[in-house]
């Protein structure tokens, strides 16, 4: 995700041990009646704990589906609103519990059963609402903080001040709310800010410029990377044997790892965060925990430095050496090797959870900013009701959606948690990875057409980013505060819908998929004949032997008649580029596909065609193979 740093931005717990006998948050309110008002909470938007509650089931993973207790599959679908500490600045003219009545606002057009709400580390460390720069983490006005700026005391401030209203709210309005630990900031974040002539107010804290910024007491505007101590060497071990030094003109000086100090305490960050959080929202079955946002490096390829930004990210796959090795792409099988580094760092934060919210929705991405989805069903994480989340935006190296998410959704739960583009980029930054500005040369209508048919087509659950007027893509006009150019008054919103970012499309397209798999059965247990454990697929730590997906993308045996021709799927994404059979793609298959564009073959079968991705088979596909090869 990307934010507009716009510096006008100045102006009850119990574990649940039994489902039968717990007792949550919500239910001791309820019984006491107790007024939200009194303990700080949702003001105008409603009085009291015990308003009418729509009852909200308790959900289980299913195999690959969500279910509610009598079996039947839900999905969800919503959007991700901004922290709500940032919301709490006056000059936003929304609070986060008036954001989340609008989004859930049916009335508006909005039929949203899940709201996902990301909490930053920065904003927990503030630990005062409306935040100023003065009261930010070294005094910076947006950027995160690295791990060790936040304590137990913040983290139940931050609950108290935030989550509860929001998590009652959720309640009362029929929607599940996923708490995300946000972080998602690149460890290049100054360097990316320096090197796009961005105002040093807003990436150089306090700083006179060219620290080493490895250290938190330069500047906390930086991004963390997700490894811990104990993965050093193994980490380079997959640099020497995967060359990545080669193939992207590094000297090992230039590759960047944590030191100790970050990456621990990162990990008792993240312990800590979940088990005040877990156990505070423990009986609240429409709560979902979302343990990592966007782990950003190490992946395979450049993740860059805190003094040296990474190569192209919205196409890290494309290695510049001339390095033995040049496949870099997520789903090649070496890639697999980073995944499992993930799963053995992240499982702890999993079981943390587990521990103190036994049996509820938990959720988690991967990295490369929860791109490597594709490796999920290989490598499980162990929790009774373990989702997985997916965050794509217009790369056109995680094309095409089918097989990069859709193949793992057919065999584990998928939340499609952050998507979407902006026409024209970012305010300050460029944001080549949701501009559209790849093939399409800025066209944005494929990527578009795209998330629809894979949305309608996967069992995903899918949370438009963001409906927000600041986070980018941002679903409502950016606006000037102070000025009436933009969406910042809280009853003014609706008319400010952006039709270059998802705002527009995404308030469509929810009213049309409203009552499809939405219809939740009521109940107090889980389902409890669900298929919660690994999938077929999983096969833990270690290489991969075969095809990834033999029941998806075939092993390139399969044919389909073109003309005089058996087109085959050599790569097994679907789509079907060696037109004439000879084991290559060249233009001989774009003449190939040309001359035989009416073919039966081809007209019976137009997705193993739509190398655009738009749905459909054309001309822009002939044009679309040859500007591959």
């Amino acid at each position: 995700m990307s934010k507009n740093t716009d510096q006008t931005d100045s102006a009850a717990q119990s574990n649940r041990g039994g489902r039968g006998v717990s007792t949550s948050r919500r239910t001791i309110l309820k019984a006491t009646g107790t007024s939200v008002v009194a303990l700080g909470g949702l003001g105008s938007v409603t009085s009291s704990a015990v308003a009418q509650e729509i009852d909200l089931p308790p959900l289980a993973r299913d195999g690959n589906e969500i279910v509610d207790p009598s079996g039947e599959e839900v999905r969800l679908r919503g959007v991700n609103i901004a922290d709500p500490g940032e919301q709490s600045r006056t000059w936003r003219g929304q609070t986060a519990p008036e954001t989340f009545e609008l989004a859930t606002n049916e009335a508006e057009g909005w039929y949203t059963n899940v709201v996902r709400v990301p909490v930053m580390p920065s904003f927990l460390a503030a630990g005062t609402k409306n935040a100023k720069p003065s009261e930010m983490p070294h005094g910076d006005d947006w950027g995160p903080a690295l791990p060790g700026q936040f304590d137990r005391d913040d983290v139940k401030w931050y609950c108290r001040t935030f989550l509860d209203e929001l998590v009652e709210l959720g309640a009362q309005r029929g929607a599940y709310v996923m708490i995300d630990y946000h972080r998602h900031y690149p460890v290049f974040h100054q360097e990316d800010h320096k090197n796009h002539g961005v105002d040093p107010n807003v990436w150089q804290c306090s700083s006179d410029g060219g620290e080493d910024w490895r250290h938190p007491e330069v500047c906390g505007e930086r991004g963390v990377l997700w490894h811990g101590e104990d993965q050093v060497d193994e980490i380079w071990d997959l640099i020497h044997e995967q060359n990545i030094l080669e193939a992207y003109d590094l000297e090992e000086d230039d590759i960047y790892l944590e030191p100790p100090e970050i990456s621990n305490a990162l990990d008792e960050e993240l312990h800590m965060f979940w088990e005040i959080v877990a156990s505070r929202y423990a009986g609240d079955d429409h709560v979902i925990f979302d343990v990592y946002n966007e782990p950003t490096g190490p992946y395979g390829g450049d993740w860059g430095g805190p003094q040296r930004q990474a190569g192209e990210l919205s196409a890290p796959a494309e290695a510049p050496g001339d390095g033995d090795a040049s496949n870099y792409d997520v789903s090649h099988e070496d890639m697999k090797a980073w995944y499992d580094l993930w799963v053995d760092r992240a499982q702890p934060w999993v079981d943390t959870v587990e521990e103190n919210a036994d049996g509820q929705l938990i959720t988690i991405g991967s990295p490369r900013w929860s791109q490597y989805t594709y490796w999920a069903p290989h490598n499980e994480f162990d929790a009774e009701n373990m989702c997985y989340t997916a965050h794509v935006y217009t790369q056109d190296g995680l094309r095409p959606l089918s097989k990069y998410f859709g193949q793992p959704s057919e065999y584990v739960p998928i939340f499609f948690s952050e998507f979407g583009w902006i026409e024209g980029g970012g305010m300050h930054v460029d944001t080549p990875w949701m501009d559209c500005s790849g093939k399409h040369d800025g066209d944005c209508q494929p990527y578009i057409r795209e998330y629809e048919e894979f949305i309608a087509n996967y069992d995903v659950h899918p949370l438009a980013w963001c409906f927000d007027h600041t986070y980018e893509p941002n679903m409502f006009e950016h606006g000037t505060p102070g000025l009436n150019d933009g969406a910042k008054g809280a009853d003014d919103w609706m008319n400010h819908l952006n039709d270059e970012t998802p705002g527009v499309w995404w308030h469509e397209l929810n009213q049309e998929m409203a009552d499809d798999y939405d219809d939740f059965a009521p109940g107090d247990d889980p389902y409890p004949d669900a298929d919660n454990g690994e999938n077929d697929l999983h096969i833990g730590p270690g290489d991969i032997t075969g095809d990834p997906y033999p029941d998806d993308g075939g092993d390139g045996n399969e044919t389909v008649p073109v003309g005089e021709y058996e087109a085959r799927d050599p790569d097994g994404d679907g789509r079907y580029e060696d037109v004439n059979g000879d084991n290559e793609t060249t233009h001989g298959d774009v003449n190939a596909l040309f001359e035989n564009r009416n073919a039966d073959g081809v007209r019976n079968n137009p997705e193993k065609f739509d190398f655009d991705g738009n749905g459909r088979f054309g001309f822009s596909d002939i044009l679309e193979l040859l500007e591959e090869i």
